[in-house]
């Protein structure tokens, strides 16, 4: 469900090295599959292109961000001016930037691309549009990606004029983005894996009169001992019950929910898992109910089919857990079964009651049914699933067992 970025609450700099527990100074850095080449990158922009012929759409603009970073691999802040990829129906893509950051860009671009630039007191809307006519397409409907701010859409309608329409590139990124392939998987595969060690060494440490805050510290510093950078939302006891956590001022004590949330990156691809343990024996209340979450999750794992829509995935784990008895609806599985996953830790699509999405091969997304109770505890079991011919498969195993003994 969440993926903190370092520094975030739960992931609190890192203890340096000496003052490691015993569990982590056994870590070791992991060797990562290698990065997404220049040649992937080259298959994306055709593959967009073709999806752009499909829609009738001349040329598309992607502002800075995780669909620059997909289709370019170009890092680049947002800032009010105006910088980003203009990919045509046909040809090479064409970067846009302020005119005082051309060494700069071409420092990202690599002569890949060719680069137009603005001045100060020109507009950079007009020059998208004159650099499409110029690629070949004098009107026509131009997308933008969907990510892209307000000013970006409102300054290219007002240069359009009768010769352009602007309308959301969502269904070429969706159509790319979302599908991902063995390379990004084997990626994604990869950095849940090295998350799952992370919490195994970082639950060695838990002992009675932690805090969740010194919890949060350790996981961080675990996966900065495995070579990745990365944290996790921590929650004890009551704090478990609500799903993104609550202050909570009380230490660990035994029999108490540890819920642990979060991931890390790989070569900018998120991982997000979560973790329901208990500190010794749990109540048996606590147990019964992490069943119902494991089966739940099963559950939505063998409804997500190639073909299938979305919202059965939700409503397979949804009816699991009302069958068990602890509520229908939203009452106590309070929200959705699974969102995208990739170069965000959130993206498109979502497994939310009543979507028509239809699922494909190469699409991924967390699968994590929660049941939280208002002053007991919460319970969520989350790994990240990917869509297959055959049916879905877990990129790393499921949590079997709630007790656990350090």
């Amino acid at each position: 469900m969440l993926t903190l970025a370092p520094g975030a609450a739960g992931a609190e700099v890192a203890p340096a090295p000496a003052d490691l527990p015993a569990p982590l100074r056994a870590l070791v850095p992991r060797g990562a599959p290698a990065p997404i080449s220049e040649a992937e990158r080259t298959e994306r922009r055709a593959a967009a292109q073709r999806l752009m012929v499909e829609r009738g759409v001349a040329g598309m603009l992607v502002e800075p961000g995780p669909t620059l970073d997909y289709f370019a691999g170009i890092a680049w802040g947002r800032s009010e001016r105006l910088f980003g990829l203009l990919l045509p129906q046909r040809g090479e893509g064409i970067v846009i930037a302020p005119a005082f950051e051309a060494g700069r860009a071409q420092l990202e671009v690599r002569d890949r691309f060719a680069i137009r630039v603005w001045q100060e007191d020109e507009s950079p809307f007009a020059l998208v549009l004159e650099s499409l006519a110029a690629a070949g397409a004098p009107r026509g409907r131009v997308a933008v990606d969907p990510s892209a701010r307000v000013f970006v859409f409102t300054g290219l309608a007002g240069a359009a004029g009768a010769a352009y329409e602007i309308v959301s590139g969502a269904a070429v990124v969706e159509g790319t983005r979302g599908i991902k392939s063995g390379h990004e998987i084997e990626i994604m595969r990869f950095a849940n894996e090295v998350t799952l060690q992370a919490y195994a060494a970082a639950f060695r440490t838990l002992e009675p009169g932690q805090t969740q805050a010194e919890l949060g510290r350790v996981i961080s510093a675990a996966m900065t001992q495995l070579g990745f950078s990365g944290g996790a939302l921590v929650l004890f006891g009551e704090s478990s019950a609500y799903p993104h956590g609550a202050p909570n001022a009380k230490p660990l004590a035994a029999g108490d929910i540890v819920l642990v949330d979060g991931g890390l990156s790989v070569h900018g691809y998120r991982s997000d898992i979560t973790r329901t343990i208990s500190l010794g024996a749990a109540p048996a209340e606590a147990e019964r109910v992490f069943e119902v979450v494991r089966g739940a999750q099963a559950a939505a794992l063998a409804a997500a089919r190639p073909g299938a829509p979305a919202g059965a995935v939700d409503a397979a784990a949804r009816g699991f857990v009302a069958r068990a008895g602890y509520g229908s609806g939203y009452e106590r599985f309070t929200h959705r079964v699974g969102h995208g996953i990739g170069l965000e830790g959130h993206e498109w699509p979502y497994l939310v009651r009543g979507s028509t999405v239809e699922l494909q091969p190469g699409m991924s997304f967390s699968d994590e049914p929660g049941i939280y109770q208002m002053g007991k505890f919460g319970v969520r079991c989350e790994d990240i699933m990917v869509i297959t011919h055959a049916g879905a498969q877990l990129l790393t195993p499921p949590a079997s067992r709630l007790r656990f003994d350090p």
